[in-house]
Formats: structure tokens, C-alpha cells, sequence
């Protein structure tokens, strides 16, 4: 069996901590059990590590994301990239051509789950009933349906024709009002996880119907002729065979405020100090104080792109609030590191400046790489390193300034984890003007 999980999504539900960058499955907020923060994706891999799944699972994401994935989960991480962004049918067909060309059997079982599922252990332990299921089954989906512990506008249902453990499905319901909710409850449906299953060749059949290639060098090339829907809508929903399996455990969406709040161990993250409140959680990623004084029932997040205050009960209506918004995320994860902006200024001439705190891991390296537009000044503060500049090698130790003019080709590989400011003036501060210059290791900045 494979796992295609998808890693997407623009986030915007836990503002200003999540951008288009940096999704929600990135966010360490959750206790990894050993005095540490995890992010979503880090604790999903984490189980299926103990689960010994995570050599045959394929994270599917766009490339604005590869950076943090690669970070927080390692080189070794099976990774596909979409040419675009899309919808959930685009990344799965693709996914599932990228399982063709590595020449996967066309009847092997796949599972396709979101990479940010919060669930324990017992549901990875479900998997393999669903996979001899398939096995047992000509072209059927399998989907697995949670029993719902409330009525809620926020999931879509599945209606099970019977109420055994697995049974075919009758009914459809995508994100239904509370009052029709609570009428499906009644006829047996289930909350849709957003989860299935099925055999690889029916997924590569969704190509050949639309006449479209299905391997993934071919596919990537035409990825914009596949309809922007999803998965559900395209596929799911017009099939003649589905079946949907019944888990009764934990399952938990955290894609608002208020239930991320509620797995967090601790009320206050960061340099917070909170008096006389209640049902409160204060996160604040600035390295300034924050004092919360008879609080009650809010969320107050803090970082450098925005501040929110909340009560809990408004935080799923963020998004809505947030449409226009088009900021320019601050903080980014890297295949290397982070980068974090910390001070932006027009100047008088119409130029911009542009200061950011580096972190570069111990053994890591940036691309070799210059600037078309952009001219550079790193100020060395922590660790040391190798920095190339036009093939000029010299080592470089805190308090060392590097003054790398635009069009000059650089790098920086560290020895021990090194923290750098760097300052870079430019016309444009949004503008990615790195263009990467040939070399053996063949990396992206």
C-alpha cells in the first residue's frame, strides 16, 4: 500500500502564525511528548514512522511549501511537487502518475490522506483493514467515515446504507447547515475525513479518460488541462462503487484557532505572562513581552506579520476577514534553515531595505546563486562558515561583514549552526531575484 498525503492549503484560518508559505501542518504549537514543540506534519510522520509507513508515503505539495517539508521532516521525505497550484483532483492524478512511473503496480492499494490529520495511533492501525478491503474489491472506493460527536456545519457527511462496519454509501452531504446535520446524524452518517482508498489504476483511468498522459515527467508538462476541482466533486461523488469504513476513535480537524487551542498543553507560548484569565491561549513569537490581564475566552497570536485577538467562538469566521489580504509572509521555512524578516523601510530615493535573521544548520548550505537586482551585507553572529563568493573561498566567524554586490555569485556552508543578519537594498523588496548558477550539488534557494 501507498500513502499520497496532501500538503496544501493557504492557511489563512490561524493568522498571522500561517501564510501561503507557511500552512497551518507547519505551526510547532503540539507536544511531541518530550518537553519539545511539534507542527502537524511532524507528529502525522511521527506516527507512521512507529507504524512503519513512512517509507511508502508521498507527500504531495506545491513548491512554495517543499522548503518547510524538507526542514521539519528531512531529505529522506518522499516529496511530489505540482507545477501549480490546484485543487485536491490535479494533485491526486498527479500523485498517482509519479506512482506510475516509478513503476508501482497498477492493482497496489493507495490511500490519499491530509498531511495535518490529528488522530492517535489506532487509526494508522485501521489501514490495513482498508487495504485488504480494496485488495478484495474490483474498482471500488473505500472512504473512512469518524462517528460524529456533535452536529457541525464544518465537515461534509457520508449516509451509510447499513450501519455494519463497512457498508456501501447512499448519501453525499458537503458541509451541510447545523439544523440538516443533525438530521443525517439521525440517518447514521459520518463525518467525511477526508480520507480514501483504492487501486492505483483507477486513478491513472481518470487520465486516460481526459486524455492525458499518466506518467508524471508527461503530466507535469499539461497540469493546467486538468480541471481545478476537487476530489470529491470530480470523482468521488459520481462513482457507481463506494464503500465507506466506520472508525469510532479520535479524529480531530485543527484547522481554526479554537481547536487548536484545545490540544495545546500549555495556555502561553512564547514570552507571555498571563494574570487573572480564563480560557485564554496566548501565542507570541516576538522576542518582546507580552502581558494578558484578566482575559477571558480569547486567542491572542502574535508574530512578526500581524496580531490577532479573538474570542474563541469568532475564530472560524478569520478567513473571511483575511480575503483581501495579500501580505508578503515574513517568516519562511528553508531546506537549510529560516529566514525571518525583521525590519522593512522605503527609503527617501524609493528603494527599499530589507533586514532578515538568517538561521543556516549546521552542515547546510545555501545554492550558489547571486542577484540580478539586489545587492547584500551579511553581519555574521553566531557559528562559523564557508562563504564562496565569484569562487573565492574564505571562512567566516561572528562580527565578520560580507559585502556582496548584485551579480556576484555566493554561498554559505555551515560548520556549526550559524545565525546571520542579512540587509539587502533593492527596488523591489518582494522581488526573488536569486537566479542559481550551475554546480554539482544542484540545489534550489
Amino acid at each position: 500500500m501507498k500513502l499520497l498525503l496532501l500538503s496544501g492549503g493557504s492557511g489563512k484560518r490561524l493568522w498571522p502564525l500561517s501564510n501561503d508559505i507557511n500552512s497551518k501542518q507547519f505551526i510547532r504549537l503540539l507536544d511531541d511528548g518530550h518537553g519539545s514543540k511539534q507542527s502537524m506534519i511532524e507528529r502525522v510522520f511521527s506516527q507512521l514512522s512507529d507504524m512503519k509507513l513512512n517509507q511508502d508515503a508521498y507527500i504531495l505539495t506545491n513548491a512554495h511549501q517543499r522548503d518547510a517539508i524538507v526542514y521539519q521532516i528531512g531529505t529522506d521525505a518522499n516529496i511530489i511537487t505540482e507545477p501549480s497550484r490546484r485543487d485536491t483532483f490535479p494533485a491526486i492524478v498527479l500523485g498517482a502518475s509519479y506512482l506510475n512511473e516509478q513503476q508501482v503496480d497498477p492493482d497496489e492499494t493507495v490511500l490519499v490522506m491530509p498531511v495535518d490529520a490529528y488522530v492517535d495511533l489506532r487509526f494508522f492501525e485501521y489501514f490495513p483493514q482498508v487495504d485488504a478491503a480494496v485488495q478484495a474489491s474490483d474498482d471500488a472506493l473505500h472512504l473512512i467515515g469518524v462517528t460524529p460527536l456533535h452536529p457541525t456545519s464544518k465537515y461534509g457527511y457520508i449516509v451509510p446504507d447499513e450501519t455494519a462496519q463497512v457498508s456501501s454509501v447512499r448519501l453525499f452531504q458537503e458541509k451541510p447547515t447545523v439544523d440538516v446535520a443533525e438530521q443525517l446524524i439521525g440517518q447514521g452518517a459520518l463525518w467525511n475525513c477526508g480520507i480514501f482508498a483504492c487501486k492505483l489504476h483507477l486513478l491513472l483511468d481518470e487520465l486516460s479518460e481526459r486524455n492525458l498522459p499518466t506518467t508524471y515527467s508527461d503530466l507535469t508538462s499539461r497540469y493546467d488541462e486538468l480541471e481545478k476541482t476537487s476530489f470529491d466533486y470530480a470523482v468521488v461523488e459520481h462513482a457507481e462503487s463506494v464503500f465507506v469504513h466506520r472508525y469510532n476513535g479520535d479524529w480531530k480537524d485543527l484547522g481554526t484557532w479554537n481547536t487548536l487551542t484545545e490540544e495545546m498543553t500549555s495556555t502561553t507560548h512564547g514570552q507571555v505572562d498571563l494574570f487573572e484569565s480564563t480560557n485564554t491561549h496566548v501565542i507570541n513569537e516576538l522576542n518582546l513581552p507580552l502581558i494578558g490581564i484578566g482575559l477571558e475566552d480569547l486567542v491572542v497570536a502574535v508574530n512578526a506579520d500581524g496580531i490577532l485577538v479573538s474570542t474563541k467562538e469568532a475564530t472560524p469566521q478569520l478567513k473571511d476577514y483575511l480575503a483581501s489580504s495579500d501580505d508578503y509572509p515574513k517568516f519562511k521555512w528553508k531546506r537549510w534553515g529560516q529566514s525571518e524578516v525583521i525590519h522593512h523601510e522605503t527609503l527617501a530615493d524609493g528603494h527599499h531595505s530589507v533586514t532578515r535573521r538568517m538561521l543556516v544548520q549546521a552542515g547546510k548550505e545555501l545554492s550558489y546563486h547571486y542577484h540580478e537586482e539586489t545587492d547584500t551585507i551579511w553581519t555574521m553572529l553566531q557559528g562559523s562558515a564557508t562563504v564562496t563568493i565569484d569562487g573565492e573561498t574564505f571562512e567566516a566567524k561572528p562580527t565578520d561583514v560580507i559585502s556582496i554586490q548584485r551579480g556576484a555569485a555566493h554561498t554559505l556552508k555551515a560548520k556549526e549552526d550559524v545565525v546571520f543578519i542579512e540587509v539587502q537594498y533593492s527596488n523591489d523588496w518582494t522581488l526573488d531575484d536569486a537566479c542559481p548558477v550551475p554546480s554539482p550539488l544542484d540545489k534550489q534557494y
